[in-house]
């Protein structure tokens, strides 16, 4: 495999208003240790599956050969965090392995190294045998966080399989309605995407495509819109892409909400940065992030717009959103009693007639 397309990738979600993207680098955390904020890295499922294969006796060369090795270097001279937030992507079964490799990696190759005093630790039954997550079984809190991208995804899935041969814009409009009906609140990123999975081309549109946006559009329909047959597998679909979408907006909305960490005694303000070894989801973050904006790391979000971005399409589409963009911001967020009965009724519809229209046709 290519190396650049192999080693971690480091994502900030929020850039600032000027847009210029910020690398992580030992030097960039040192600086903001110098305002009094701590930078931490949050790894995804990907990068921790990539410690599991390392062991007691792993070298560096090991490292570099599982494309961590960006990660040790940054860890050694930089002045970080790092989580361990990719085993909320597991299932009970994986959770104590891969928490143990993170530990042994961190001890091995991150000397010095404190634990946070405040850190938490996943809930988990050791004794499960169940090999995949499920929706259903997920918690009331996890079920908030995660409900409305695994809705959104469920409903692509099954608009696509109800309406085949209509055209990517009244697909979209249903999703988009739909989504507005049954939870009132849809995030910009989630429109987003529905656009990119929606857009179909025919071979000869694809292949005048430049390479750059042929990538882009891959890495769309790949992550999040994979048309499944069987309700188990758009289910499972479905979770895995929710759970990426929420790991790429939860860094903007944790900064928002102040949050912090104990270092030495002194509370500093975390600055989130996201590591991945998935480099799909890193080159999705270059062209759909949020801009800093009036205090606030969620509030503009700004996808990028080519000139092959600029037919009838992208045109129709970007006029609807900006229209429910501009809802969304006037309608505000909902609490999570009410949001999560929202969550609830809305998966016994959408799922209700997913299974609808995979069983009317033909096997």
């Amino acid at each position: 495999m290519a190396k650049e397309n192999w080693d971690i990738q480091f994502i900030k979600p929020c850039r600032p208003s000027s847009n210029k993207i910020p690398r992580l680098s030992p030097a960039y955390t040192r600086q903001k240790a110098l305002q009094g904020r701590i930078v931490q890295v949050n790894l995804d499922n990907c990068s921790l599956q990539r410690m599991e294969t390392l062991t007691e006796k792993s070298t560096m060369k090991d490292v570099e050969a599982v494309g961590l090795l960006p990660l040790i270097e940054l860890l050694k001279t930089g002045l970080v965090s790092l989580t361990a937030i990719g085993v909320n992507e597991m299932p009970d079964c994986r959770v104590g392995e891969a928490h143990a490799a993170f530990e042994r990696f961190c001890r091995k190759f991150w000397p010095g190294h404190k634990d946070d005093l405040d850190a938490t630790y996943k809930q988990y039954d050791p004794e499960s045998t169940k090999r995949k997550l499920e929706f259903r079984d997920l918690s009331d809190g996890e079920r908030c966080v995660y409900g409305g991208a695994y809705i959104s995804i469920l409903q692509m899935q099954s608009i696509s399989h109800q309406y085949p041969n209509a055209t990517p814009q009244f697909k979209f409009e249903i999703y988009l309605h739909s989504m507005v009906s049954l939870l009132e609140i849809l995030s910009a990123f989630e429109l987003e995407i529905a656009k990119w999975v929606f857009w179909k081309l025919d071979m000869n549109d694809i292949n005048q495509l430049s390479e750059e946006i042929k990538q882009r559009r891959k890495d769309f329909k790949d992550n999040f819109g994979r048309i499944k047959s069987k309700i188990s597998k758009c289910r499972e679909f479905a979770l895995d892409a929710a759970m990426d979408v929420c790991w790429l907006t939860g860094a903007s909305l944790s900064e928002d909400l102040g949050c912090d960490i104990n270092i030495d005694g002194t509370r500093r303000k975390v600055e989130h940065w996201l590591g991945t070894n998935d480099h799909k989801l890193y080159r999705i973050s270059q062209h759909a992030y949020w801009i800093f904006h009036d205090y606030s790391r969620m509030r503009i979000f700004s996808p990028t717009r080519d000139k092959e971005l600029q037919s009838t399409y992208w045109r129709d589409v970007d006029r609807i959103c900006n229209d429910v963009l501009i809802y969304r911001q006037r309608a505000g967020y909902k609490n999570k009693t009410e949001q999560l009965r929202k969550i609830d009724l809305a998966l016994e519809h959408v799922e209700g007639e997913l299974i609808k229209n995979l069983d009317a046709k033909p096997i």
